[in-house]
């Protein structure tokens, strides 16, 4: 079942840009759905063109619902950004999305962090990869 806004109607989906220092962070709020997903995929790729390589975090806490075709965005944004030679992770997984994510086996692709902080300290660029 999704949730719903106050108003008995699906939450609009939205996404902002922010930095934290070397890292983007996007964050997801609302549904991402079919008509949603072309807004996160021109988002995803102003993202990987603003620092080289790209190193994103794409913040989850306030997403509601994803569909496969939300799913389908998050494989496209990530292959993306590896073949830029950049990483990709999410943060603030709820249990519902986390359920998806292992269902799809996508937990063994995309690493998530409980907060923005965390998966941002882990990407930054002056650290190792490990």
């Amino acid at each position: 079942m999704r949730e719903r806004t106050g108003h008995g109607r699906p939450a609009a989906f939205s996404v902002t840009t922010g930095l934290r220092g070397d890292v983007v962070v996007l964050r997801l709020a609302g549904e991402l759905d079919l008509a949603a997903a072309p807004l996160l995929r021109a988002r995803l790729s102003e993202a990987m063109a603003l620092i080289t390589p790209p190193h994103i975090v794409i913040d989850t806490e306030d997403l509601l619902f994803c569909d496969s075709s939300g799913l389908s965005v998050l494989v496209g944004g990530l292959r993306g950004v590896r073949a830029a030679g950049g990483r990709l992770v999410l943060s603030g997984v709820r249990p519902r999305f986390a359920r998806l994510l292992a269902l799809t086996g996508l937990t063994r692709e995309i690493r998530a962090y409980a907060t923005v902080d965390e998966a941002a300290e882990h990407l930054a660029p002056s650290r190792e990869d490990g």
